[in-house]
């Protein structure tokens, strides 16, 4: 075939000598992996809450009891601690954040105010913001739950016999929960690995690209033109190389990624190195059909930067694509970022891989059209 010297030229000079298989090849891989396995260390580790509880009322225990069950955090229980210990706790790092409920919470609460547990924290985040606010949550049902047993009392001090009858009911609650599986997956909530390794991907098959990009340059693609080649043999050389050097270095991030440091969405190997074949098929037609379009390699590289960056983040490669406005999220559908998130997210469920047939289709539609167009413009300068 006489458009394999060509691919394995391209390979050579992306891989060819020990230079350039661990600049353009291992030392990006290992990057990658190395962010995919602290990735995975971070998910797995729970914010650690200490909780004091200086009341002996009934609703302190009350409290202590809601924050046990939270299975979202370790609780680590600190009894006879004060506020300032175990604020000292946090600012040592023994905690996360800390919980602190005061000696007169309970009395607080029957003499009708609104009285709330003391949050420590070091630096105010998501999680511990989600948890103030249940805290808050949780002494304004209290308080309400005080209010209607004055209310049906005339006024009077609630019976405390009724009131433990109250808070036992209120952790029995009427309204049962039934979890129902979705059609949804660990990526659609949290596509932030995966979408740095699309980023990953377009970045490496713009450099594969870029040399293509120099040999039209340095006129060496004008030579190859009057060779006795056809233009179709030409491109298929271009765009097997590329792919080659994708592929192996796609191999070597999803082995050190799934091997060695043990990041995994829940996706096979081989489903997830399919997925990701098909994708970048699709993204060597972007930057080659990008490529047919601009003068020169450096122009490609500012290019680039208006085009893969942006097109993640519309894609949802950075969070949730259901956060964004309806219009970005329609036109989310022209990205083939968007379809591999889809096809990931719903192998990621447990979903066989003809139930991301219309997925895989659709980013080799992109992959098809978008190397045609880029075969037809990406060719010798007129100049």
């Amino acid at each position: 075939m006489r458009s394999l010297p060509i691919a394995m030229q391209l390979i050579r000079r992306t891989m060819g000598t020990r230079r350039g298989f661990f600049l353009n090849v291992l030392l990006p891989a290992i990057a990658l992996s190395v962010i995919a396995g602290l990735f995975s260390s971070l998910q797995a580790d729970k914010e650690i809450i200490a909780v004091s509880n200086a009341d002996r009322g009934a609703f302190g225990a009350y409290m202590l009891d809601i924050v046990n069950q939270d299975s979202l955090y370790e609780v680590s229980i600190q009894t006879d601690l004060t506020g300032k210990q175990i604020r000292e706790a946090v600012a040592a790092g023994d905690a996360d954040a800390a919980i602190f409920i005061p000696a007169d919470f309970t009395e607080r609460l029957l003499a009708g105010e609104q009285p709330q547990p003391v949050l420590y924290r070091w630096t105010e985040q998501l999680w511990n913001a989600s948890l103030l606010s249940s805290l808050e949550a949780q002494a304004r049902s209290m308080a309400a739950s005080v209010e209607l047993l004055q209310a049906a009392s005339s006024g009077a001090a609630p019976d405390s016999g009724k009131l433990s009858e109250l808070l036992e009911q209120q952790e029995r609650p009427a309204v049962s929960l039934e979890h129902t599986p979705m059609k949804l997956g660990v990526v659609a909530a949290n596509p932030m690995m995966i979408g740095v390794i699309l980023l990953f991907l377009m970045l490496l098959v713009s450099q594969s690209v870029g040399f293509i990009m120099e040999d039209r340059e340095m006129r060496t693609m004008q030579r190859m033109y009057t060779a006795p080649l056809r233009a179709l043999d030409i491109a298929l050389g271009n765009y097997l190389g590329s792919i080659l050097v994708g592929t192996i270095q796609l191999v070597l991030v999803l082995s050190l990624t799934y091997f060695v440091f043990g990041y995994s969405p829940g996706v096979s190997f081989g489903a997830m190195l399919l997925v990701l074949e098909c994708f970048m098929l699709a993204a060597i037609g972007v930057m080659t059909a990008v490529g047919g379009l601009v003068r020169n390699a450096q122009q490609l590289s500012q290019i680039n930067l208006l085009i893969v960056t942006p097109t993640s983040m519309i894609s949802g490669c950075f969070f949730p694509l259901s956060m964004m406005p309806e219009f970005l999220q329609k036109l989310a559908n022209f990205m083939p970022q968007k379809w591999a998130l889809q096809a990931v997210d719903r192998l990621s469920t447990g979903a066989g891989l003809l139930d991301v047939a219309q997925p895989i289709l659709i980013l080799m539609l992109f992959a098809v059209v978008l190397l045609i167009f880029g075969a037809a413009v990406l060719r010798p300068s007129h100049q």
